[in-house]
């Protein structure tokens, strides 16, 4: 194999390597930020927030080395979409980092105790997120398409789900208006 080719392989490994890291903080940004919301922990919450540069960069980092892979190497069949896929999942999980910093956020500006009881869901999502982003890297790394369409499957159940704990927010608001500066 020739050395260009040798760095080639060794780069795409690199990317696999990057997003296997990002998936990680970003999963434990998922985790601490529930926990955080649940026991009103401010300190985890502002411990997520300030991991989120670090995902971000993380991100750019996957971003610039997909670039340069596309010009430099210009990659065909398998290889172009796992890069092109390697690409969205960069900025799918930087996406989710950022919404699990809007859930720490939450905690970390409120006053009082949050109310999780009355958002029972949101462990449930977070969980079911969780399991997706495992999958979804377990996919990745093993180049399994038919495990890749199984994650799927878990979208329906989060979409339900969001729609269950958004109904009962906003059934919570009308009953008790005062509930919205808490």
């Amino acid at each position: 194999m020739s050395p260009y080719r040798e760095r080639y392989r060794r780069e795409l490994n690199d990317l696999k390597s990057l997003t296997k890291k990002m998936a990680d903080l970003v999963n434990s940004a998922i985790n601490k930020s529930v926990i955080a919301l649940r026991d009103s922990n401010t300190e985890l919450a502002r411990d997520v927030i300030s991991q989120d540069q670090v995902v971000d960069d993380l991100g750019q980092e996957i971003e610039n080395l997909c670039m340069e892979l596309l010009a430099l190497q210009q990659p065909m069949d398998k290889e172009l979409r796992r890069i092109i896929g390697t690409l969205n999942i960069g900025i799918d999980l930087e996406r989710i980092g950022d919404l699990a910093v809007d859930v720490a956020r939450v905690t970390a500006q409120s006053k009082d105790k949050i109310q999780i009881t009355k958002l029972e869901y949101i462990p449930h999502m977070a969980e079911i997120n969780q399991k997706m982003l495992s999958q979804s890297m377990e996919a990745l790394m093993n180049g399994d398409a038919d495990l890749a369409r199984q994650v799927t499957k878990w979208d329906y159940e989060i979409d339900g789900l969001y729609v269950k704990a958004r109904t009962k927010l906003l059934k919570i608001i009308i009953e008790r208006p005062e509930v919205i500066n808490e």
